[in-house]
């Protein structure tokens, strides 16, 4: 992730400033690490959010810095749930279908299993993006 929105960044002459969480940052990591950030650079006006289930830190931290999200402030994460969908305002996320992605896992599994497709194939997955109000006014 960090490097994809560098090498965006830097193709989009645009400043980009990344920060690390742990994998399954809880909410209160999220707000605390959105929190520093705001305070070191109060001009930023987006967050990206990586794991599950972290990103209603990052709005709560950026309503309590007076941030209007989904105006001058957008929040989106890379893992869509019930928590992104539920925030207020609903947080825009990247549903990975898990329940289709385990079945096809398990499908994948067993062909490789039984020499039916060989240990090294490659299948696609689809997923959606539930673009919701933490990105776009109303």
């Amino acid at each position: 992730m960090r490097s994809t929105a560098t090498s965006w960044a830097a193709t989009h002459r645009i400043p980009v400033v990344v920060r690390s969480v742990p994998f399954a940052a809880t909410p209160g990591e999220a707000a605390e690490t959105t929190r520093l950030l705001l305070a070191e650079d109060p001009a930023i006006d987006a967050v990206i959010c990586g794991p599950d289930g972290a990103a209603p830190g990052v709005l709560g931290a950026a309503i309590a810095a007076g941030r209007a999200v989904g105006r001058d402030f957008l929040v989106a994460s890379c893992v869509d749930g019930v928590a992104t969908r539920t925030s207020h305002p609903p947080i825009t996320a990247i549903d990975l279908r898990p329940a289709d992605y385990g079945r096809a896992c398990s499908a994948l599994l067993c062909d490789i299993l039984a020499d039916r497709t060989p240990a090294d194939a490659i299948r696609h997955h689809d997923w959606a993006l539930g673009t919701r109000a933490s990105t776009r006014p109303g």
